[in-house]
């Protein structure tokens, strides 16, 4: 997710961007937030439905934030519009720019995460990921980039589609849980998930995935299994269906 913040005065903006920081944080988003000190700035290195959402404080000095807004809008209908405003005096200016939200400053964390739960009902679902600490470095890998976990002693083996491996120190069961309300997260074996995603089918021993890998799997398990596999994707083609016939 990518958002712009535009209000002249630092500590204005440097408390939104905090907040928004915080709620990426709490909701495990990846956030990008560019901010800049006047619309001037904003417009100069604007490039039409770059961001996500775009938090504009209505008066600034030079030219106004309601201008700025108006200005995007001559190239970019739709990306979401937040207006940051001290008074409601300047709002029934800001209309013809088709705000989604305004957030009365000073900003605060209880309104402006009000403000973004809002927003992201209208924004694709965003790519969910695992954090974890290996060697003193944050690793964050997206869910559709993992191939199968194994339970590895007291930690957690992560084998992506790439061919790259972790083990962060964590055991299974806990490393996992954020997985296991996860569709495409199938437990395969005792401490042996895999992403359906990347199944092309099952032995009784194994479960065969691209890329010429394969993970053991429960005995005598492999019809109950396989069928799980099978309505998996015929959910996901019939999804899949259903967008395409949407955007058209």
């Amino acid at each position: 997710m990518r958002i712009a913040l535009i209000d002249d005065l630092d500590g204005e903006r440097n408390l939104a961007g905090n907040y928004l920081k915080e709620y990426a944080a709490g909701k495990k988003l990846m956030m990008e937030i560019d901010s800049f000190k006047s619309g001037e700035a904003f417009l100069s290195s604007f490039v039409p439905y770059q961001y996500d959402i775009v938090f504009m404080d209505i008066y600034m000095g030079g030219i106004t934030g309601v201008e700025t807004a108006l200005k995007m809008r001559e190239s970019d209908s739709h990306t979401l519009l937040i207006f940051l405003t001290s008074s409601g005096e300047h709002m029934a200016d800001a209309f013809g720019a088709h705000a989604f939200d305004y957030l009365e400053k000073p900003v605060t964390m209880e309104r402006l995460a009000r403000c973004m739960e809002d927003a992201m009902k209208l924004l694709p679902k965003p790519e969910e990921y695992l954090t974890f600490t290996a060697g003193g470095t944050d690793i964050r890998i997206f869910y559709k980039d993992i191939a199968y976990l194994l339970s590895n002693d007291h930690s957690t083996l992560i084998h992506c589609i790439t061919g790259q491996e972790y083990t962060p120190y964590s055991s299974f069961s806990a490393f996992t849980k954020p997985l296991s309300s996860e569709p495409r997260f199938l437990l395969v074996s005792r401490g042996v998930l895999v992403n359906m995603d990347y199944v092309t089918g099952f032995t009784e021993r194994e479960c065969l995935l691209q890329g010429n890998l394969s993970v053991p799997i429960t005995l005598r398990k492999q019809k109950q299994l396989e069928q799980a596999w099978h309505s998996y994707d015929f959910a996901k083609l019939h999804r899949e269906s259903a967008e395409r016939s949407h955007s058209r």
